[in-house]
């Protein structure tokens, strides 16, 4: 075991007895049998219960998941935070009214934002799961530097093109405060909701993500747009947040090509930042 670790393999060692504790101490990692001796058991890293080792593939594939899916939730949290924080500093920077109030910001993180990303924790194993190698530099990490890379890039990217789209609205087509702020609230909302989609796989570009295998992402969005239609239809909340009247069909255009756009920058980066195969 020693002679194999310091040729730099990694090594993994099963015993059950007393006499393989020295050798399941010494390895990589030291696999007991459920039957075994107390001390093979104590000097391993792993017991197996039911002495079965498919039970250790199948243990790899449901970390590598939940790895996975918590990296998808980092990166769409901070992404999207870091968005917001571009959009209402650039503003006050070049001199712009606020465009976010608090309280539409807030409403946003809790329920566009929020609920995606504990929707991401039901994600399925992607394809290739157990194809990847674990040797890869991020592998081990839980954010890497590729992955915070890519995070700072998309929220700048996104940050910028909701600033574009706020200083149009207000200086080239003289929109009032409230208005605009009431269109970057529908912005920022759809942005956020649509753009799901492009995180659900790091490592492949959107249209070949499988986009019907997460009832709780669907279900995410749903609660995001009857959010958004309770933040425009019932008088309380729309005083709260300081909305003007919407009429979404007079901006329809305009909305959709913030949201293609958006995704578009958000695929970029993934096809800069992750290889095809690989770790993040």
């Amino acid at each position: 075991v020693r002679l194999l670790i310091a040729q730099g393999e990694v090594v993994a060692m099963t015993g059950d007895g007393v006499n393989d504790a020295p050798a399941l101490r010494a390895a990589s990692i030291g696999v007991a049998l459920g039957s075994g001796t107390e001390v093979a058991k104590e000097a391993s890293d792993l017991v197996l219960l039911n002495n079965s080792f498919s039970i250790i593939v199948a243990a790899i594939e449901e970390g590598r998941r939940v790895i996975d899916n918590l990296r998808k939730i980092v990166v769409y949290l901070l992404s999207t935070s870091g968005s917001e924080i571009i959009v209402v500093g650039g503003a006050l920077m070049i001199g712009l009214p606020l465009p976010l109030l608090p309280a539409q910001i807030l409403w946003t993180n809790i329920l566009s934002e929020g609920f995606m990303n504990f929707s991401f924790a039901f994600e399925p194993k992607e394809s290739d799961l157990m194809r990847r190698d674990p040797r890869v530099v991020g592998a081990k990490q839980l954010v890497s530097r590729r992955l915070m890379g890519f995070v700072v890039t998309v929220g700048l990217l996104s940050g910028l093109l909701l600033l574009a789209l706020y200083w149009y609205l207000v200086t080239l087509l003289g929109l009032q405060e409230s208005d605009a702020q009431t269109l970057m609230f529908t912005a920022l909302n759809l942005t956020m909701v649509f753009s799901v989609f492009s995180f659900k796989d790091l490592r492949a570009p959107i249209w070949k993500s499988r986009f019907f295998t997460n009832p709780y992402l669907f279900a995410s969005i749903g609660f995001s747009f009857f959010g958004l239609l309770v933040a425009f239809m019932v008088e309380p909340i729309t005083k709260i947040l300081r909305l003007a009247p919407f009429d979404p069909m007079s901006h329809l255009g305009l909305l959709a090509g913030i949201i293609l756009t958006n995704i578009a920058l958000v695929e970029v980066a993934k096809f800069l930042f992750f290889p095809r195969k690989g770790g993040v």
